[in-house]
């Protein structure tokens, strides 16, 4: 006969069942198969707006306009003939991993369009991944690799939306500025803008310390008379002046080299002939390929016009930051190496809009400057040959409203 068990060896021997009853039940649940709903991503899926739709009905937001196609937009920004083109770029991407782990609360698998969907409100709005996936249904993680995998796609396949124009286009452009401002043969106009962003302690710096005291990241764009990006450089401290921001592009390098901006002269009325060039501000230097307007109320008719010009770049980065708001709000500790992918995107967005012909729903822009809170820096630099292309436009714009000094 055994001995009786002491009280030690009962504890034990019950610790010792616990165990063993975890470890099935923990084979068990591995084994076990999580049933979903399959779906095939190469059917477009035209559902997930209308329960979209009715849970986020204009009912329960009183600033949403009431018609469909404008809630649509007011959502996503762009229109469902440009949602269905985009969703047509990524499908591939987007199905070529298989979205495991990336299902609803309904036990569906997400289809292409809601991811595209999901992507698109999160880059519009700018509001919190457990705001956005409460909206569709889905949870925060999900919502992060849904952005982060249409992200990569659409750099990788809209890259063809943002480029610099070819010799027709560049035509076209500059017809565009001569009608607005009155310059002639102007190719772009350019600006920057900060996008603010906090940074846990290890990766602070004065680098990434603005003027404003904020940590940001600088966005440069050149754009043409109708608002789209021709050229933007990204990813560099926003506590850098403008010039030096500039001079570390690969635009300025290429106008510089000769290789951009290097195209028809332009002779004008009285004989004189005016390279290509685009417009800044006072922030930018005066060369033989950027005007800068003038310092003090001497030249006031020019610096109106070159004001007007510039103007297309001061509106596309109040659209770009008003239309994607993730861009105007202040990023909690973004990844440094992967935000200028997302600043990329925005731009392609924005572009893609304007290609489509969609208008941007009236309160979308920015009702302020895009970089408000930021003082501008007067740049002291002149090229001689930027100051006689200057001379020389201003000149033209006077004779062109008769003045005596054309005489």
């Amino acid at each position: 006969m055994a001995p009786p068990k002491t009280p030690n060896k009962i504890k034990k021997d019950s610790k010792k069942f616990q165990k063993i009853k975890k470890k099935k039940k923990k084979i068990k649940n591995k084994n076990k198969i999580i049933k979903t709903v399959p779906v095939d991503n190469n059917a477009i899926d035209s559902e997930w707006w209308d329960i979209f739709w009715k849970k986020n009905s204009p009912n329960a937001v009183s600033d949403v306009p009431l018609d469909e196609e404008e809630d649509f937009k007011h959502f996503f920004r762009v229109s469902k003939k440009t949602f269905e083109y985009i969703c047509s770029l990524v499908r591939a991407d987007l199905i070529s991993r298989p979205p495991s782990g990336l299902i609803n609360i309904e036990g569906r698998l997400l289809s292409v369009e809601k991811q595209v969907a999901i992507a698109l409100r999160r880059l519009a709005s700018g509001e919190s991944q457990v705001s956005v996936g409460a909206s569709f249904g889905v949870g925060q993680s999900t919502v992060s690799q849904v952005t982060w995998r249409f992200i990569e796609a659409m750099e990788e396949r809209a890259r063809h939306h943002l480029k610099w124009p070819d010799s027709n286009q560049i035509e076209r452009i500059k017809s565009g500025f001569k009608s607005l401002s009155g310059l002639p043969n102007c190719c772009g106009a350019i600006d920057a803008t900060h996008i603010v962003m906090t940074l846990p302690a290890v990766q602070t710096s004065d680098d990434w310390c603005d003027q404003e005291n904020n940590y940001s990241m600088f966005v440069q764009g050149v754009v043409d008379s109708e608002l789209r990006f021709l050229d933007i450089v990204t990813g560099w401290p926003g506590g850098m002046p403008i010039s030096r921001l500039l001079k570390f592009s690969g635009f300025y390098k290429l106008c510089e080299s000769g290789a951009r901006l290097n195209g028809n002269v332009r002779m004008l009325s009285d004989g004189v002939e005016i390279r290509e060039y685009i417009v800044g501000g006072a922030s930018y230097p005066l060369l033989p390929w950027l005007v800068n307007p003038f310092e003090g109320d001497e030249f006031s008719e020019f610096n109106r016009s070159l004001e007007t010009a510039r103007s297309a770049a001061v509106k596309a980065f109040s659209q770009l930051k008003g239309g994607w708001r993730i861009l105007n709000k202040v990023m909690w500790r973004p990844d440094k190496r992967k935000l200028p992918s997302i600043i990329l995107v925005c731009c392609l967005l924005h572009n893609i809009i304007i290609d489509f012909g969609d208008n941007l729903h009236s309160d979308v822009a920015l009702s302020t400057h895009h970089d408000s809170d930021y003082r501008g820096y007067i740049c002291k630099q002149i090229d001689p040959m930027g100051r006689d292309i200057r001379e020389k436009l201003s000149k033209h714009l006077l004779c062109r409203k008769g003045s005596t000094l054309c005489a």
